[in-house]
C-alpha cells in the first residue's frame, strides 16, 4: 500500500477550533494533512479526559496518517510519537535534556510535571489503520489554575521568539515521519527504544498500578518491542502492561 505521512506542504493554521483531532478526521481533509490552532475549546484527552492549553504560548497539533496494520505496533505509535516530541522540544531547547523525559506511555514531564500530551486515535479498515496524531504542549505562560499546580508546568521560562511556534511545529512533522518510518523497520525499533528509555521518566522507577483486577508494585525494567511497559513485581513475577490504569501511580 502507499504511506500517508504527514506532508509539510498540507499545513494548516486556525485561529480558534473546537477540537483539532476532530477537525483533521474531516473526510475531506486528505491524509498527511496537519493542523496547528491557535485555541482549541474542547480539546480531548484520553477516555472521558479533557486536554487544556494553558499559558500564553500552547502548541495545539493534530495530523492525520495511513499505514498498513501489518507493519506497524499500534501501542509502539503513541511512545514513538512522544519520542518524536522530545527530540524536536531537544532540538530547540537543548537545555532541558537534563529535566524532560517521557512518561510512557505518551506524555512528557518536566522534573515531575506534565507539560504536554499526546493522544493517538485510530480506525481498522481492510488492514488499514487511518491515525490521528493529537498533541498538546504548554511552552510558556505564567499561571496554572490551582487544581493543575501539582500536576502541569511549561516547558520553558520565557516566551517564544517570533515565528519560533512554527519553526516547532514543521520540525515536529519532519519528527514525526521520521518516527513513523523507523516503526516500519524492525531492525531499528529497537535502537529506537533504547533512546526512548534513556530518556524515561519512569527508567528503575517503582510504581503501583492495578493489574488483572487487584493492585501489584513493581520496579520498571523497560518497554518491549510491542511497546509494553515490562514490570518485575515484589513477587518476583514479570507482567507487560499495555497502559496505565487510574491508579498508576510513581513510589
Amino acid at each position: 500500500m502507499q504511506y500517508r505521512l504527514l506532508k509539510p506542504e498540507l499545513g494548516h493554521r486556525l485561529s480558534t477550533v473546537n477540537s483539532t483531532n476532530e477537525w483533521i478526521r474531516n473526510p475531506e481533509i486528505p491524509f498527511g494533512s496537519w493542523v496547528i490552532a491557535d485555541e482549541q475549546t474542547a480539546g480531548k484527552g484520553r477516555g472521558q479526559n479533557i486536554w487544556q492549553s494553558l499559558g500564553e504560548d500552547p502548541l495545539i497539533f493534530s495530523g492525520k496518517i495511513r499505514l498498513s496494520a501489518a507493519e506497524i505496533s499500534l501501542p509502539l505509535v503513541s511512545i514513538f510519537i512522544s519520542s518524536a516530541l522530545l527530540k524536536t522540544i531537544f532540538r530547540f531547547f537543548p537545555e532541558r535534556t537534563e529535566d524532560t523525559t517521557i512518561k510512557w506511555p505518551n506524555d512528557i514531564y518536566k522534573i515531575e510535571k506534565k507539560v504536554a500530551g499526546i493522544l493517538v486515535q485510530s480506525e481498522f479498515t481492510n488492514g488499514v489503520y487511518d491515525i490521528v496524531i493529537g498533541i498538546g504542549l504548554n511552552f510558556f505562560g505564567k499561571q496554572i489554575p490551582d487544581h493543575l499546580k501539582e500536576k502541569a508546568s511549561f516547558l520553558c521560562d520565557t516566551t517564544l521568539s517570533e515565528g519560533e511556534l512554527e519553526r516547532f511545529a514543521n520540525q515536529l512533522v519532519i519528527e514525526i515521519n521520521q518516527a513513523i518510518i523507523t516503526l516500519l523497520d524492525p531492525g531499528q525499533v529497537l535502537k529506537d527504544l533504547v533512546w526512548i528509555e534513556e530518556h524515561s521518566l519512569l527508567k528503575n522507577k517503582v510504581i503501583e498500578t492495578e493489574w488483572e483486577e487487584r493492585m501489584v508494585r513493581g520496579r520498571v525494567l523497560g518497554i518491549d518491542e510491542l511497546g509494553f511497559l515490562l514490570i518485575m513485581t515484589e513477587t518476583g513475577q514479570k507482567i507487560e502492561l499495555m497502559d496505565t490504569s487510574p491508579k498508576f501511580r510513581i513510589i
